[in-house]
């Protein structure tokens, strides 16, 4: 749809312009055939004359830059500036350690054979899949560079928008989802943040956008590739599978096919939906038991948590609410207009209907399983579809405003709205990235007494210690004080939780134990007797940021591993006639492996 309200076909749908029957044809433009003048021959005298001239170079004409792509560019460089912002404004995050650290130990495994952990059982995504392609960013650009590569994300996932509503509704609309998509604390907040999410929220936005397509002159190619990145999006963050029928109930709905009864339409979706489960039946088949079974922990059979239903619902409403209400107004105008139109008007306003739920299902899942973990990332996928039925109506509301006041009217109308939804989302981003704490004290003060060696280390979220650590330990040597499991040397009995973390440090089978009360604060709190009677003893309480504060205890003979400190330290090569008896060579009966962490965030 233009500015005045026209139509507007996309350029893969436009067809050569029929000459109307009755017209004549300009001389010697018509076809020769039957009642038809065949074009007049040169004489002689006009073949003498002619010489023959140089030829001339042709010149591809040079493409006029749509005005479309100004408004569209200039969002972009205001999201890219908000999401920027953030990026440089805290440490790692504990999810992003956790995954960067995965990332190194994958590329160890597929170049070197090294071993590496079971990611694939605890993780909600393929650890084969983001996790290494983060860890060839953080390669390139540390930190930073694995941020920028989620701001990228996200910039593609605002393009994929526009261009998908503009298939949709015309390049008006298509300004306004993009400014809306963009304006959202969601949408600021991962395009700053290293995790999963940014990476499958993009993947998930084209293959919407390829679903529209096909249903507006995109062709089968188009329909394979919306199945395709359907499965990839959903193996990149299994989370992402909640709206896959969304997506294929896009290519049945949208752009011309007649009734919802018409076969061509049901076409469309059976070809997106084949497409994506021949996909997820592949990758599963070759990922194997253990992926399924990681599937099924994190995802299928999820534990519920234990936030209210009103927290969970307040929280969404918060991030995505004054969104889904524009959006619930252009559902209501869509019926309005089918009511009027009938026939055709229909499917698009069952297509409005379904983007509207799509906005709802992160909260509704969510409240579902009483937790508000991931919420306010996961409402960012469903923020995605909605914003096309509020740009649609944006549009709808400059153009009826122009008819009747001005032009101006309509447009700060439609900033009214975009205005407060990017002021509010701007507060939100920050808050959500300030919601750990700065940890480069902590690793500062941690770091000499971490070293490669069998010396092992129980710190509560080891995962961002470990990846700013990653050349100074291996990472068998990190533990967790989440599921910790310990079979007794004298018994062979099988211990976990605290009873198994209290009798490893009476064994003093951990050198390192950090505890900062936050996420376990009830079994830091259990295990703080058992460290004092078995000698452990306080070297430094660090303080970072609002809520951090990380107490960490080393034990009896173990101190900085550096320089002559570190030979000295190390239990296999102390004297074992000055060294504690219990830390001269322990034998630690626990697995080696990390403890399993839970996703934080999802």
């Amino acid at each position: 749809m233009s500015a005045d309200g026209r139509w507007i076909r996309p350029e893969s749908t436009r067809r050569p312009v029929l000459v109307p029957a009755g017209a004549r044809p300009a001389p010697g433009t018509g076809p020769v055939g039957r009642g038809t003048a065949a074009p007049a021959q040169p004489s002689p005298a006009d073949r003498r004359r002619r010489r023959p001239a140089a030829p001339r170079v042709p010149h591809p004409p040079r493409p006029a830059l749509r005005a479309d792509w100004l408004p569209l560019l200039a969002v972009l460089l205001v999201q890219g500036a908000l999401s920027y912002h953030l990026i440089l404004s805290n440490t790692a995050f504990i999810d992003e350690g956790t995954y960067i650290y995965a990332g190194y130990q994958e590329i160890a495994n597929l170049t070197h054979g090294t071993p590496v952990a079971t990611y694939e059982t605890f993780f909600s995504g393929s650890p084969l899949i983001y996790p290494v392609v983060v860890a060839l960013a953080d390669m390139a650009g540390g930190l930073t560079g694995t941020r920028l590569l989620s701001l990228a994300f996200m910039l593609s996932a605002t393009v994929a928008v526009h261009l998908t509503t503009r298939r949709l509704h015309g390049s008006l609309a298509a300004c306004g989802a993009a400014a809306a998509f963009a304006a959202l604390g969601p949408t600021q907040f991962l395009g700053g943040l290293a995790t999963y999410d940014a990476m499958a929220l993009a993947v998930l936005a084209w293959a919407g956008y390829l679903a529209v397509r096909s249903a507006t002159g995109g062709g089968y190619p188009s329909l394979v590739g919306s199945g395709l990145l359907l499965a990839l999006a959903g193996c990149t963050k299994y989370a992402a599978l909640l709206w896959v029928p969304v997506v294929v109930g896009a290519a049945v709905l949208a752009g011309p096919g007649g009734s919802l009864r018409a076969w061509t339409r049901w076409r469309r979706g059976v070809l997106v939906l084949s497409a994506f489960v021949v996909a997820v039946a592949a990758a599963a088949l070759l990922a194997g038991e253990r992926y399924v079974d990681g599937f099924n922990h994190t995802t299928l059979q999820r534990a519920p948590g234990h936030d209210a239903y009103s927290y969970v619902a307040g929280e969404a409403a918060r991030w995505v609410g004054p969104l889904l209400v524009v959006a619930l107004v252009g559902v209501v105008v869509q019926l309005v207009v089918a009511r009027r139109r009938g026939g055709d008007g229909w499917p698009a306003f069952w297509l409005a209907a379904l983007l509207l739920v799509a906005g709802l299902l992160a909260p509704v899942n969510q409240i579902r399983i009483h937790t508000w973990l991931s919420l306010q990332k996961h409402v960012d996928f469903g923020a995605w579809f909605a914003c096309i039925v509020a740009g649609a109506v944006l549009a709808r509301a400059v153009l009826w405003l122009r008819r009747r006041l001005h032009l101006v009217a309509g447009v700060v109308a439609a900033a009214l709205v975009v205005g407060p939804l990017a002021w509010e989302g701007s507060a939100q981003g920050r808050e959500m990235y300030g919601e750990w704490s700065n940890s480069e004290s902590f690793v500062a003060a941690l770091a000499p007494y971490i070293a490669k060696g069998d010396a092992r280390y129980l710190v509560e979220n080891y995962n961002v210690p470990a990846y700013y650590l990653r050349e100074q330990a291996d990472w068998q040597q990190w533990h967790d004080l989440v599921a910790v499991f310990r079979r007794d040397p004298d018994t062979g009995q099988q211990q976990s939780g605290v009873a198994a973390i209290q009798a490893g440090i009476t064994a003093h089978e951990w050198q390192v134990v950090v505890l900062d009360f936050t996420q376990t604060g009830a079994t830091d709190k259990a295990i703080q007797p058992t460290l004092k009677a078995a000698g452990y003893r306080v070297v430094t309480v660090v303080k970072s940021g609002e809520h951090g504060r990380y107490t960490i205890y080393v034990a009896p003979g173990y101190d900085k591993q550096t320089g002559a400190d570190k030979k000295a330290a190390d239990p296999k090569t102390a004297d074992p006639k000055t060294a504690d008896p219990k830390t001269a060579d322990p034998k630690p009966s626990s697995d080696p492996k990390p403890t399993p962490t839970p996703d934080r965030k999802g």
